[in-house]
């Protein structure tokens, strides 16, 4: 009787280091993609930032952010600066109005690359409106590239 009493209360206190190991384990990860996503350079940030300077016309920087191999034409010829900024002059136009506010939102991820809803906030003629887009960002090396045409309406 003593005996199984013994190998019952260890046998309990295995279970109990599992579970709580488990936890701690699940805890850990939980912390690991919340900082993930808030701390450094993240998505959410380079998403920002790549609208802030298309709204802001900084149009160097936005090609510096995009994914290389999203920056081709149609027949695969490698897009160069000045037909990109000729291209995102035509879509903003020669003024482009400033965000007011950009709220980014993860919808979901598959392998390296994420994918969020954008909405851009801007008045024009102080008339308010928005804009919502879906973004694709993948992650190289230490920094986060949007792939370009971004843009699908919604």
């Amino acid at each position: 009787m003593r005996e199984k009493l013994r190998r019952y209360t260890l046998m309990m206190r295995v279970v109990g280091i599992i579970i709580i190991l488990v936890l701690l384990g699940i805890v850990g990860y939980q912390l690991y993609v919340f900082y993930g996503e808030h701390l450094g350079y993240t998505p959410t940030r380079a998403i920002n930032d790549y609208f802030m300077a298309l709204s802001e016309g900084e149009y160097d920087t936005v090609y510096r952010m995009t994914n290389p191999e999203s920056l081709t034409d149609i027949y695969g010829r490698r897009i160069m600066p000045g037909e990109f900024v000729e291209q995102l002059r035509g879509l903003v136009g020669d003024d482009p109005v400033p965000f007011n506010r950009v709220e980014v939102e993860k919808l979901f991820e598959s392998g390296t690359f994420r994918y969020y809803e954008v909405t851009l906030h801007s008045s024009v003629v102080g008339t308010p409106g928005q804009s919502r887009v879906i973004v694709e960002v993948q992650r190289s090396g230490n920094t986060w590239l949007i792939t370009y045409p971004f843009a699908i309406v919604l």
